[in-house]
């Protein structure tokens, strides 16, 4: 049977179920697209090397990329997944290599398994061009020098300096950034940074990635380079915006791609049944119809559950079956990888985790159990099969979640919807405090310096040498910090420290930040790993660490919290409308965040079978937000209409933060919300939206760059939805800390028409 038969068997197959059919709401082919070819004159060795490892031809975009790169521009690609992105900087860097054998590259990857996939292609790629096969005599090489090289190896590296180094963010800021003076050859030769898979800097990663690169830049003029920088990213609406913001440089965009794309047919599904069982079930169909296929989760929890029920489900397949996520251990996601790539696993079910370009081979079936919450990231998971022209499927099982029945009942949004924005936010003061710091002990920051060129860098060091953290040196003209190596108290993927979850043996099974931690890793919480269940035992913050005992429980916890907002300064009014009934803000606020206590749940079907109080610390955070003010008049109005004005509230708070995901690059549990059906400070009823990241992000306030179309997709939402009084596909949020209560549906409907037949928007 040919791979395009099998693949239209299986949908037959789904739609002919009797529980999985009449949920099916799309079934859409994408046909296959031919490729476009351009001429170019490459390297006479290079070319040759190139047709050895079977690239006939170019694409259409690698040769407008790679003569832009010629030209001395910072390029940015945006093209699809498995495009042929990598060519782009590995041809101009292999020229001027073979003229310039002493210059340097550096190539930054978000995860450790891409640089590793991409430092092997470049080697063997490399090998073909000088012909030399003995490492040794090689004089051409590329090293990886990331958390998992070796001490040993790394002094290697140091003592002999390769050509190209391979590493991550985390490496650049802890090793090369820390100790360039250790780096001398290799930041003074260095003319090409490679930015790859930019998107995933996204929040709180980027806004840290931004100022590494800032500081790598500053390193690089001391030593006195200017390298330029080749960045690739996957389809979003706003790439040269974001390269920008990552690196403070101009960039020239190439998106106009030319590799081919094979057939792929989309599945939309609004289950019958419970989405997760739905789900299970389609992966081990796919399984058990020889296809090699991946099921994508929202959550590292559901990860788990349907790892431990597809083994349940299919145990003679439970050896060729796998988790995947953040949270494993390094050597366990390496492991998987390889597993994966080599065909020893058919199957494996993963967070966004496995989004990114790591090379996995052939792939057949995707399954999404929930909306990714954006077109990019649902295209960019979709791309990790069907490659090589195979045929493949992509089935979308929505989740009991706004955003996701709207998705399944409106299919046409998604595919002809704009792709959404990357937002990082360099301006995050916590942040940047953090790497001034990290920067003057790198070099010290002289009177005159206006480091990251911006006066609001200027104010922050100020702030810093006025609270110690920053010191004069004796003649007064320069500033190094108090601290020695502050680079270790800065953690690149989170604010503030991770919380590490030990087992019994003190054995570290998993780490939890922010919000998370009180959320997660209360006292009485059940985490997931592996497949196993842990009852958190201790939860202790002054050593950052919480002990968990392994567990068989048939319930899951869900936390219970109290939240207060505080404005902070004065908010910017923004005019957004002519009525002068709701006034919409935006500022900093400060959260404070407390779990109160937590429900125990049936595993199964979601039932409450108990409930604890808790008391926990507070959690206490400032963050950007937008808010809405209401009058009296509009309260009033609600209020004789028969409304709760507290539910009308609450609902119309849930409803517009699932919405925001449709504007910006960004899972909805990146945003907090809280409403009021009297806000203190104003004796107003009120809505807040905020990012859920101390010192904000920037997300929030996407939604207001379009208004309307942010009001009216969720009333779109509400209207839709064929309940009666409000249900977790419309109103209802699986992570409210107030249980979901008090909600008026009919209300929040009533209120989000106002705002549109009112032109408040």
């Amino acid at each position: 049977m040919d791979e395009k038969n099998a693949v239209t068997d299986l949908i037959d197959e789904l739609k002919k179920d009797r529980i999985i059919g009449p949920g099916i709401t799309e079934a859409r082919y994408i046909p296959p697209k031919a490729a476009i070819y351009a001429d170019l004159q490459i390297h006479p060795e290079l070319d040759s090397a190139i047709k050895k490892i079977g690239i006939g031809q170019l694409y259409l975009h690698q040769a407008e990329g790679i003569n832009a790169v010629r030209r001395g521009a910072n390029v940015v690609v945006m093209t699809p997944t498995a495009s042929g992105k990598s060519l782009i900087y590995s041809i101009p860097i292999i020229e001027t290599l073979l003229h310039q054998p002493e210059a340097k590259a550096l190539y930054i990857s978000p995860l450790k398994g891409l640089g590793q996939d991409q430092a092997q292609k470049l080697n063997s790629l490399l090998k073909c061009v000088t012909g030399i096969e003995d490492e040794k005599n090689q004089p051409l090489r590329a090293e990886i020098y990331d958390g998992d090289t070796t001490a040993y190896k790394r002094k290697k590296i140091r003592d002999n300096m390769p050509s190209v180094i391979f590493s991550n963010p985390d490496m650049l800021h802890y090793g090369l950034n820390a100790f360039h003076k250790k780096w001398e050859p290799f930041f003074s030769n260095l003319r090409y940074v490679v930015l790859d898979e930019i998107h995933a800097y996204r929040g709180v990663f980027g806004s840290n990635v931004a100022h590494i690169i800032r500081r790598l830049r500053r390193i690089c003029e001391y030593w006195g380079s200017s390298p330029q920088f080749i960045a690739s990213s996957a389809t979003i609406a706003n790439p040269q915006e974001l390269a920008a913001q990552l690196t403070g440089l101009e960039f020239s965009t190439v998106n106009a791609a030319g590799a081919p794309q094979s057939g792929k047919y989309f599945l939309f599904l609004n289950p019958l049944d419970s989405p997760y069982t739905e789900a299970t079930r389609i992966f081990t169909k796919c399984l058990e119809a020889g296809m090699r296929t991946i099921l994508f989760t929202k959550a590292r929890k559901i990860t788990e559950l349907i790892y431990k029920w597809s083994t349940e489900r299919a145990p003679l397949m439970a050896s060729s079956i796998s988790p995947y996520r953040a949270g494993f251990l390094p050597s366990e996601r390496r492991e998987i990888e390889q597993r994966l790539f080599s065909g020893e696993l058919t199957g494996v079910i993963s967070t966004s985790a496995l989004e990114l370009g790591v090379d996995i081979g052939g792939l057949d079936a995707c399954i999404l159990c929930g909306y990714p919450g954006s077109v990019s990231s649902t295209w960019q998971r979709a791309g990790r099969v069907g490659r090589n022209s195979h045929e493949s499927v992509v089935v979308m099982v929505a989740l009991n979640d706004a955003l996701d029945h709207y998705i399944a009942s409106h299919p046409e949004i998604f595919f002809d919807k704009p792709h959404e924005a990357c937002i990082c936010d360099p301006e995050n003061a916590e942040i940047q405090k953090r790497h001034m710091l990290c920067a003057a002990d790198e070099l010290p920051i002289k009177n005159s310096e206006l480091v990251y060129c911006t006066e609001d860098a200027r104010k922050l060091i100020a702030e810093l040498e006025s609270s110690g953290a920053l010191k004069r040196t004796k003649n007064l003209a320069s500033l190094y910090p108090k601290e020695r190596m502050p680079h270790r108290s800065v953690w690149i993927r989170s604010i503030g420290t991770p919380l590490k979850l030990r087992d019994e043996n003190y054995k570290i099974i998993g780490d939890l930040d922010g919000r998370r931690i009180y959320r997660d890793a209360f006292p009485g919480a059940i985490y997931l790993h592996k497949g196993r269940q842990y009852l958190v035992k201790e939860l202790n913050l002054e050593s950052n660490h919480a002990i968990c005992v392994e567990t068989d429980a048939h319930y899951y916890t869900h936390a219970l919290s109290h939240e207060d907002v505080e404005i902070l300064g004065k908010p910017e009014l923004i005019a957004v409308g002519r009525s002068k009934n709701v006034q919409f803000y935006r500022g900093r606020i400060k959260i404070n965040y407390q779990v109160t206590g937590y429900d125990q749940k049936n595993i199964y079907d979601g039932s409450r079978i108990a409930r604890h109080s808790l008391e926990m610390p507070e959690y206490i955070f400032e963050t950007d937000a937008i808010w809405m003010m209401i009058d009296r008049f509009l309260a009033n109005a609600i209020k004789a209409k028969g409304y709760n004005l507290a539910g009308t509230m609450h609902a119309a708070e849930h409803v517009t933060i699932n919405t925001i995901p449709l504007f910006a690059l960004c899972d909805k549990g990146d945003l907090g919300g809280m409403s009021y059906a009297l806000y203190p400070e104003t004796e107003n009823p009120a809505i807040f939206i905020y990012d859920g990241f101390e010192g904000g992000m920037g997300l929030c306030r996407r939604a207001l760059q379009s208004p309307r179309i942010w009001i009216d997709s969720s009333l779109s939402i509400l209207r839709d939805c064929g309940c009666e009084s409000g249900c977790p596909a419309c109103v209802q949020d699986s992570q409210c800390g107030s249980a979901n209560n008090p909600l008026d549906k009919d209300g929040a409907v009533f209120f989000l028409n106002y705002l549109l037949e009112d032109e408040m928007i």
